[in-house]
């Protein structure tokens, strides 16, 4: 194997494919990036067995061949390499020679008989979905997935099609995310569970590309994308996702209209005088015109935080984690935020005000 290429283009093939690899002790080619150099392209691939990427590029190949290489030790070569604008790659005794500018590097390879084959869509029907599509969807409730394996269904974000919209929802049964985005389909769409691991990689991976439409296969086992030169493919869960719409409160007993600003910046302050389980609470009082966050640490001190809101409804002295209320403003795009609540010990609501695309459930704390 000989070739020459962009250093660019090797560089972020090598950036991407490494996010994959496997810290797998029993195989070691599953730490390594795989290159096959055939015609006048590059193939560079990885896996850790949940999830799986190609990338394509040209290069000036002289001898075709394949190769695998410890991702690790490949990329910081590359990062404190010159900055030059070609690279050669030549397979000489079972080690790979990169020549950058003046700079000579040899890096022993790893046998690949053990480099299990990437699996391709078994099915023939594809989707058109838009990427920023995919991105926001997943970007907008994978904080509320839980980061437990004991439940893989709730580890991971589940996708499906209803009512001309790509529907996205997460939950760690303490609070629950759903975003909505537009997305109209000529056929079905298949519903997905898919890992909460997989979805972050897959989102950071989605973001540095330029092609701005994703063709998507859905099988019974796994979740596969497509662009010009780049290819993912991700195991999906084998499960049932919880029936999520049975929790949603009924009816609202009080609601609270605030600025998103003057709520997020209060609740910052809030939580650093929570106690060790974070605790924060909310007093809404409708007939005095009053919204309070107050919290309390012996340790620390305590604040009372009075917000200007619009308040209907009845009185209402609620607890929360804190965390579990900031994480949500990052899907908050509206200005104010409504704060819906079904009474004492029930979940809040909170969306955006004028926004019905997005919706986050949050329990409330026992103590």
């Amino acid at each position: 194997m000989k070739l020459e290429c962009l250093k660019k283009d090797f560089e972020e093939a090598v950036d991407i494919t490494s996010r994959v690899v496997s810290n797998s002790a029993t195989l070691p080619v599953l730490k390594c990036v795989v290159f096959e150099a055939k015609g006048k392209n590059i193939i560079a691939r990885s896996t850790n067995l949940e999830l799986s990427i190609e990338i394509k590029f040209s290069a000036d190949i002289k001898t075709e061949g394949s190769v695998a290489i410890p991702a690790q030790i490949l990329h910081s070569t590359l990062k404190t390499s010159p900055q030059q604008s070609k690279i050669s790659l030549e397979l000489i005794d079972g080690s790979i020679v990169l020549i950058i500018g003046g700079a000579q590097t040899t890096i022993k390879t790893v046998p690949l008989d053990d480099f299990p084959t990437i699996p391709k869509p078994e099915t023939k029907k594809k989707h058109i979905i838009p990427k920023e599509s995919l991105i926001n969807g997943v970007k907008s409730v994978l904080y509320s997935a839980s980061t437990s394996l004991i439940k893989p269904e709730l580890a991971s974000v589940y996708i499906y099609h209803e009512d001309e919209n790509l529907v996205f929802v997460a939950t760690d049964s303490f609070r629950l995310a759903e975003k909505k985005v537009p997305y109209k389909t000529q056929g079905d769409l298949p519903t997905t569970i898919m890992p909460i691991k997989n979805t972050t990689e897959l989102v950071r991976i989605l973001e540095s590309q330029q092609n701005q439409n994703l063709e998507v296969f859905i099988d019974e086992n796994q979740y596969s994308i497509k662009s010009d030169d780049l290819y993912i493919t991700s195991r999906i869960i084998d499960g049932s996702f919880p029936d999520y719409r049975s929790i949603l409160p009924k009816k609202t007993t009080t609601e609270v209209v605030v600025l998103k600003e003057d709520l997020l910046n209060t609740l910052k302050k809030a939580q650093i005088f929570s106690n060790k389980f974070g605790q924060i609470t909310l007093h809404v009082y409708p007939q005095k015109k009053t919204f309070t966050i107050s919290a309390r640490n012996n340790d620390v001190g305590e604040i009372f935080d009075s917000l200007d809101a619009a308040i209907t409804g009845e009185d209402l002295d609620i607890s929360f984690n804190h965390k579990y209320l900031i994480d949500v403003f990052q899907s908050v795009s509206s200005d104010s935020v409504s704060l819906s609540f079904a009474g004492f010990g029930k979940p809040l609501i909170i969306k955006g005000v004028s926004d019905n695309s997005f919706i986050y459930l949050v329990m409330p704390m026992n103590k």
